[in-house]
Protein backbone atom coordinates (compact mmCIF):
# COMPACT_ATOMS: atom_id res chain seq x y z
CA UNK A 1 0.00 0.00 0.00
CA UNK A 2 1.47 3.38 -1.04
CA UNK A 3 0.60 6.32 1.20
CA UNK A 4 1.15 9.93 0.08
CA UNK A 5 2.58 11.64 3.16
CA UNK A 6 2.72 15.17 1.77
CA UNK A 7 5.09 17.54 0.02
CA UNK A 8 7.92 19.60 1.50
CA UNK A 9 9.19 22.81 -0.04
CA UNK A 10 12.85 23.57 0.65
CA UNK A 11 14.22 26.87 -0.60
CA UNK A 12 17.28 29.05 -0.25
CA UNK A 13 16.91 32.82 -0.53
CA UNK A 14 19.22 35.80 -0.82
CA UNK A 15 21.04 38.08 -3.22
CA UNK A 16 23.70 35.63 -4.29
CA UNK A 17 24.55 36.46 -7.92
CA UNK A 18 23.99 32.87 -9.02
CA UNK A 19 20.82 32.47 -6.99
CA UNK A 20 19.33 35.57 -8.66
CA UNK A 21 19.88 33.76 -11.99
CA UNK A 22 18.15 30.67 -10.56
CA UNK A 23 21.48 28.87 -10.36
CA UNK A 24 23.27 27.21 -7.47
CA UNK A 25 26.57 25.40 -6.98
CA UNK A 26 26.03 21.79 -8.10
CA UNK A 27 27.79 20.35 -5.07
CA UNK A 28 25.64 22.45 -2.72
CA UNK A 29 22.49 21.30 -4.51
CA UNK A 30 23.40 17.60 -4.33
CA UNK A 31 24.43 17.95 -0.67
CA UNK A 32 21.13 19.62 0.21
CA UNK A 33 19.03 17.04 -1.64
CA UNK A 34 20.86 14.12 -0.02
CA UNK A 35 20.49 15.81 3.37
CA UNK A 36 16.68 16.02 3.08
CA UNK A 37 16.53 12.41 1.88
CA UNK A 38 18.61 11.22 4.85
CA UNK A 39 16.82 13.48 7.35
CA UNK A 40 13.33 12.18 6.59
CA UNK A 41 14.21 8.55 5.96
CA UNK A 42 16.08 8.38 9.28
CA UNK A 43 13.24 10.21 11.06
CA UNK A 44 10.68 7.67 9.81
CA UNK A 45 13.03 4.83 10.78
CA UNK A 46 13.10 6.16 14.34
CA UNK A 47 9.29 6.43 14.28
CA UNK A 48 9.13 2.80 13.10
CA UNK A 49 11.27 1.68 16.04
CA UNK A 50 9.21 3.57 18.59
CA UNK A 51 5.82 2.41 17.28
CA UNK A 52 6.89 -1.05 16.05
CA UNK A 53 5.96 -0.25 12.43
CA UNK A 54 7.65 -1.48 9.27
CA UNK A 55 7.02 1.38 6.85
CA UNK A 56 9.43 2.12 3.98
CA UNK A 57 9.91 5.75 2.97
CA UNK A 58 10.64 7.01 -0.56
CA UNK A 59 11.29 10.64 -1.45
CA UNK A 60 10.98 12.15 -4.95
CA UNK A 61 12.09 15.61 -6.04
CA UNK A 62 10.81 18.39 -8.27
CA UNK A 63 12.79 21.60 -8.79
CA UNK A 64 11.71 25.19 -9.34
CA UNK A 65 12.67 28.83 -8.87
CA UNK A 66 11.44 32.36 -8.33
CA UNK A 67 13.25 35.69 -8.24
CA UNK A 68 16.15 35.59 -5.76
CA UNK A 69 15.30 32.06 -4.75
CA UNK A 70 15.89 28.45 -5.75
CA UNK A 71 13.68 25.72 -4.36
CA UNK A 72 12.78 22.09 -4.71
CA UNK A 73 9.78 20.05 -3.70
CA UNK A 74 10.18 16.73 -1.92
CA UNK A 75 7.28 14.34 -2.32
CA UNK A 76 7.24 11.80 0.54
CA UNK A 77 5.65 8.38 0.06
CA UNK A 78 5.42 5.66 2.69
CA UNK A 79 4.91 2.04 1.67
CA UNK A 80 3.20 -0.47 3.95
CA UNK A 81 2.86 -4.21 3.58
CA UNK A 82 -0.71 -5.19 2.62
CA UNK A 83 -1.08 -7.26 5.78
CA UNK A 84 -0.11 -4.35 8.01
CA UNK A 85 -2.79 -2.41 9.83
CA UNK A 86 -3.10 1.01 8.19
CA UNK A 87 -1.37 3.56 10.39
CA UNK A 88 -2.50 7.15 10.72
CA UNK A 89 -0.31 8.53 7.94
CA UNK A 90 -1.14 12.22 8.34
CA UNK A 91 -0.57 12.06 12.09
CA UNK A 92 2.81 10.40 11.60
CA UNK A 93 3.81 13.05 9.08
CA UNK A 94 2.92 15.78 11.55
CA UNK A 95 4.84 14.00 14.33
CA UNK A 96 7.96 13.77 12.16
CA UNK A 97 7.76 17.38 10.95
CA UNK A 98 7.17 18.72 14.45
CA UNK A 99 10.02 16.60 15.84
CA UNK A 100 12.44 17.83 13.17
CA UNK A 101 11.39 21.43 13.82
CA UNK A 102 11.93 21.00 17.57
CA UNK A 103 15.36 19.38 17.07
CA UNK A 104 16.48 22.24 14.82
CA UNK A 105 15.32 24.81 17.38
CA UNK A 106 17.22 22.99 20.13
CA UNK A 107 20.46 22.72 18.17
CA UNK A 108 20.23 26.40 17.18
CA UNK A 109 19.90 27.26 20.90
CA UNK A 110 22.99 25.33 22.00
CA UNK A 111 26.15 27.41 22.22
CA UNK A 112 28.70 26.57 19.52
CA UNK A 113 31.21 26.29 22.39
CA UNK A 114 29.31 23.32 23.86
CA UNK A 115 30.96 20.06 22.81
CA UNK A 116 28.22 17.77 24.16
CA UNK A 117 24.45 17.52 23.91
CA UNK A 118 23.39 16.33 27.37
CA UNK A 119 20.00 14.60 27.70
CA UNK A 120 18.42 13.32 30.91
CA UNK A 121 15.29 11.30 31.65
CA UNK A 122 12.63 13.25 33.57
CA UNK A 123 9.03 12.61 34.60
CA UNK A 124 7.69 14.39 31.50
CA UNK A 125 9.95 12.54 29.06
CA UNK A 126 13.45 13.86 28.42
CA UNK A 127 15.27 17.11 29.08
CA UNK A 128 18.06 18.73 27.07
CA UNK A 129 20.40 21.00 29.01
CA UNK A 130 20.63 24.44 27.36
CA UNK A 131 22.36 27.28 29.24
CA UNK A 132 22.03 25.19 32.43
CA UNK A 133 18.25 25.00 32.00
CA UNK A 134 16.22 21.91 31.01
CA UNK A 135 14.17 21.91 27.79
CA UNK A 136 11.57 19.11 27.74
CA UNK A 137 11.36 16.88 24.63
CA UNK A 138 9.36 13.75 23.81
CA UNK A 139 10.63 10.31 22.81
CA UNK A 140 10.63 10.92 19.04
CA UNK A 141 12.43 14.26 19.43
CA UNK A 142 14.98 12.55 21.66
CA UNK A 143 15.47 9.77 19.08
CA UNK A 144 16.07 12.29 16.30
CA UNK A 145 18.39 14.44 18.39
CA UNK A 146 20.57 11.44 19.29
CA UNK A 147 20.71 10.13 15.71
CA UNK A 148 24.12 11.09 14.31
CA UNK A 149 22.98 10.67 10.69
CA UNK A 150 20.19 13.19 11.30
CA UNK A 151 22.53 15.71 12.92
CA UNK A 152 24.97 15.28 10.00
CA UNK A 153 22.09 15.78 7.52
CA UNK A 154 21.10 19.03 9.25
CA UNK A 155 24.70 20.18 9.02
CA UNK A 156 24.76 19.38 5.28
CA UNK A 157 21.42 21.11 4.78
CA UNK A 158 22.73 24.47 6.02
CA UNK A 159 26.10 24.20 4.23
CA UNK A 160 24.90 26.34 1.26
CA UNK A 161 24.44 29.22 3.73
CA UNK A 162 28.23 29.44 3.81
CA UNK A 163 28.09 30.92 0.30
CA UNK A 164 28.10 34.69 0.08
CA UNK A 165 24.66 36.13 -0.62
CA UNK A 166 22.64 33.05 0.42
CA UNK A 167 20.92 34.39 3.53
CA UNK A 168 18.32 31.88 4.67
CA UNK A 169 16.90 28.39 4.32
CA UNK A 170 13.19 27.66 4.68
CA UNK A 171 11.39 24.32 4.95
CA UNK A 172 7.60 24.30 4.71
CA UNK A 173 4.69 22.15 3.52
CA UNK A 174 2.35 23.06 0.70
CA UNK A 175 -0.69 22.49 2.93
CA UNK A 176 0.81 24.52 5.82
CA UNK A 177 0.31 21.55 8.14
CA UNK A 178 3.14 22.79 10.40
CA UNK A 179 4.93 26.08 11.01
CA UNK A 180 7.70 26.65 8.51
CA UNK A 181 11.27 26.06 9.62
CA UNK A 182 13.57 28.99 8.94
CA UNK A 183 17.34 29.00 9.43
CA UNK A 184 19.23 32.26 8.97
CA UNK A 185 22.87 32.58 7.91
CA UNK A 186 23.80 33.84 11.40
CA UNK A 187 22.32 30.65 12.93
CA UNK A 188 24.07 28.13 10.68
CA UNK A 189 27.18 27.61 12.82
CA UNK A 190 25.19 25.94 15.60
CA UNK A 191 24.07 23.29 13.12
CA UNK A 192 27.43 23.00 11.38
CA UNK A 193 29.45 22.24 14.50
CA UNK A 194 30.00 18.53 15.19
CA UNK A 195 28.90 17.45 18.66
CA UNK A 196 28.70 14.28 20.68
CA UNK A 197 25.64 13.54 22.75
CA UNK A 198 24.87 11.74 25.97
CA UNK A 199 21.48 10.56 27.12
CA UNK A 200 21.76 10.15 30.88
CA UNK A 201 19.34 7.47 32.05
CA UNK A 202 20.39 7.18 35.71
CA UNK A 203 23.16 8.24 38.09
CA UNK A 204 24.52 6.97 41.39
CA UNK A 205 27.49 6.57 43.72
CA UNK A 206 29.96 3.76 44.28
CA UNK A 207 32.18 3.34 47.32
CA UNK A 208 33.88 0.62 49.32
CA UNK A 209 36.88 -1.68 49.19
CA UNK A 210 38.04 -2.99 45.83
CA UNK A 211 40.91 -5.05 44.47
CA UNK A 212 42.82 -3.22 41.74
CA UNK A 213 43.23 -5.79 38.94
CA UNK A 214 44.20 -3.94 35.76
CA UNK A 215 46.42 -1.01 36.67
CA UNK A 216 47.24 1.93 34.44
CA UNK A 217 49.82 4.61 34.95
CA UNK A 218 48.26 6.70 32.18
CA UNK A 219 45.94 9.23 33.90
CA UNK A 220 43.40 9.03 31.07
CA UNK A 221 43.21 5.21 31.03
CA UNK A 222 40.84 3.01 32.99
CA UNK A 223 41.57 0.75 35.96
CA UNK A 224 39.64 -2.45 36.59
CA UNK A 225 38.25 -2.97 40.10
CA UNK A 226 36.69 -6.03 41.77
CA UNK A 227 34.62 -5.72 44.94
CA UNK A 228 36.19 -7.29 48.04
CA UNK A 229 32.79 -8.20 49.50
CA UNK A 230 31.30 -9.44 46.20
CA UNK A 231 33.86 -10.77 43.67
CA UNK A 232 31.14 -10.94 40.99
CA UNK A 233 30.90 -7.16 41.07
CA UNK A 234 33.53 -5.51 38.87
CA UNK A 235 33.88 -2.42 36.71
CA UNK A 236 36.44 -0.30 34.89
CA UNK A 237 36.85 3.37 35.71
CA UNK A 238 39.02 6.42 35.20
CA UNK A 239 40.55 7.84 38.41
CA UNK A 240 40.41 11.64 38.67
CA UNK A 241 41.78 12.03 42.23
CA UNK A 242 44.72 14.45 41.63
CA UNK A 243 46.58 13.55 44.84
CA UNK A 244 46.45 9.84 44.10
CA UNK A 245 47.48 10.30 40.47
CA UNK A 246 50.42 12.45 41.53
CA UNK A 247 51.51 9.81 44.04
CA UNK A 248 51.36 7.15 41.33
CA UNK A 249 53.28 9.31 38.85
CA UNK A 250 56.09 9.92 41.38
CA UNK A 251 56.19 6.25 42.52
CA UNK A 252 55.01 7.15 46.03
CA UNK A 253 52.22 4.64 45.45
CA UNK A 254 53.35 1.18 44.34
CA UNK A 255 51.08 -1.73 43.62
CA UNK A 256 51.20 -5.49 43.66
CA UNK A 257 48.70 -8.28 43.19
CA UNK A 258 45.79 -8.33 45.69
CA UNK A 259 46.30 -4.73 46.84
CA UNK A 260 43.06 -3.12 48.01
CA UNK A 261 41.89 0.43 47.39
CA UNK A 262 39.15 2.20 49.31
CA UNK A 263 37.24 4.20 46.71
CA UNK A 264 34.58 6.85 46.35
CA UNK A 265 33.11 7.51 42.95
CA UNK A 266 30.09 7.97 40.71
CA UNK A 267 28.40 6.08 37.89
CA UNK A 268 26.27 7.25 35.01
CA UNK A 269 24.05 5.03 32.89
CA UNK A 270 23.84 6.52 29.41
CA UNK A 271 22.96 5.84 25.79
CA UNK A 272 24.77 7.13 22.73
CA UNK A 273 21.49 6.85 20.83
CA UNK A 274 17.88 6.86 22.06
CA UNK A 275 17.18 3.43 20.57
CA UNK A 276 20.71 2.18 21.30
CA UNK A 277 22.24 0.05 24.04
CA UNK A 278 22.76 1.19 27.61
CA UNK A 279 26.27 1.60 29.02
CA UNK A 280 27.52 2.51 32.49
CA UNK A 281 30.39 4.96 32.95
CA UNK A 282 32.29 4.85 36.27
CA UNK A 283 34.51 7.64 37.59
CA UNK A 284 36.58 7.40 40.78
CA UNK A 285 36.55 10.78 42.51
CA UNK A 286 38.71 9.89 45.51
CA UNK A 287 41.02 7.10 46.63
CA UNK A 288 40.77 7.32 50.42
CA UNK A 289 43.08 4.44 51.30
CA UNK A 290 45.58 2.03 49.75
CA UNK A 291 46.01 -1.25 51.59
CA UNK A 292 48.98 -3.25 50.21
CA UNK A 293 48.53 -7.03 50.26
CA UNK A 294 51.77 -7.49 52.22
CA UNK A 295 50.41 -5.24 55.01
CA UNK A 296 47.24 -7.34 55.25
CA UNK A 297 49.33 -10.50 55.45
CA UNK A 298 51.45 -9.02 58.28
CA UNK A 299 48.27 -8.00 60.13
CA UNK A 300 47.08 -11.61 59.98
CA UNK A 301 50.27 -12.93 61.61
Amino acid sequence: MIVDDGTLKVHYDGKNENLVKHQMNAKSVSTSINAIDTLYKEAYKELNKLHKHNVETEIFIEGGFQEGSLWWLFKIFNKEQEQQIRIDSSNNTNLVNQAISKVIDIIKSISINSADIVISEVDDGYAVEIDNKPVIINDLQCALLTNEKIRKALSDLVTPLNEEGIEELTISTLDNSFDEIKILKKEKNSLLVARKHREIVDTGKVEGLFYAEDLSYNPSSKWKFVSVSNPLESFSAVIVDPDFLQAVATNHEKFSKDDILELKGTWIKEKKKYTGNLSTIYTIIEVTNHIPSEKRQRDLL
